[in-house]
């Protein structure tokens, strides 16, 4: 099936054409941006620590109505409309050499670069009490949601693998336990806070490239599962639902308008844009 055309509207084909690399891709939050930025004409290359996450993300996404096989051969010198490759970054030794790994994949070892980059990858949240905290499990629980953006953007920061102009962003992920942590979340909300931090700082460093962050609140996605089933997770729900103004659960698919307007909008640069029901006015 044909993609919907975007050929001569002014809004909706702002990211035709334009390369987008999406960390933890192929879940949650993250395969909504995926999808909605096949929807958007980007060429889409999506991350996964799991290899079988990854092949049933791309099948996924090339059943969507969005997706067409680009018309040119990658041995001919095009790029391929959708790509998946796997990266850890759980293990903090691994990690700089697993992204590096990652970005000479997907850029053809800087041929091809990307236009954005959008980091979605989260792990299982390990709620540790302070009065348990070390500085090994401080390490352990920042590994994917801050180590591995900080060593993302050194990366980033050359010409090798990303093209820097003010149409290009880099788009990282929080969450609203930064600004209003729930009891026992004290470690979760420092690494939430650590993020927006480096998010202003690179907004900076890397000007006039854009770094922007969303912060969703309470989103249901596979995460959730941790939590139980059934009963158990509706009453989890029910108790996040409280907590909005709008009464809901985010979903992954109203979450994702909230990446793609980032990567959209070429005037707006160091900022948290919040999508989480009200949560902090609750």
């Amino acid at each position: 099936m044909a993609a919907p055309t975007t050929s001569g509207l002014k809004y909706a084909s702002k990211l035709a054409n334009q390369r987008v690399l999406i960390l933890g891709g192929t879940s949650g939050i993250g395969f909504a941006v995926s999808e909605a930025s096949l929807e958007a004409g980007l060429l889409v290359t999506v991350s996964s620590s799991s290899s079988s996450k990854l092949s049933t993300a791309l099948d996924r996404l090339r059943s969507s109505p969005a997706y067409v096989p680009s018309p040119t051969s990658v041995a001919e010198g095009g790029i391929p409309r959708l790509t998946g490759f796997t990266c850890d970054l759980s293990n903090p030794a691994t990690i700089e050499a697993n992204l590096t790994q990652l970005l000479d994949q997907a850029t053809l070892e800087g041929r091809h670069k990307f236009d954005h980059v959008v980091f979605t990858a989260g792990d299982a949240l390990a709620l540790t009490p302070i009065g348990q905290i070390t500085p090994e499990g401080y390490e352990r629980a920042s590994a994917v949601r801050f180590t591995a953006p900080l060593i993302l953007s050194k990366l980033l920061s050359t010409e090798k693998y990303f093209n820097h102009s003010v149409n290009s962003s880099i788009t990282f992920t929080s969450g609203t336990n930064s600004e209003k942590p729930a009891p026992g979340w004290s470690v979760v909300a420092a690494v939430c806070g650590a993020i927006e931090g480096l998010m202003r700082g690179l907004a900076v460093d890397l000007k006039p490239t854009r770094v922007n962050l969303v912060s969703p609140g309470a989103v249901k996605t596979e995460l959730f599962s941790a939590f139980g089933e059934g009963e158990q997770l509706e009453k989890l729900l029910d108790g996040f639902k409280k907590q909005t103004l709008t009464g809901t659960v985010g979903t992954p698919e109203d979450v994702a308008e909230a990446y793609i307007y980032l990567m959209r909008d070429r005037y707006v640069t160091g900022r948290c844009l919040g999508t989480d029901g009200g949560r902090l006015l609750a």
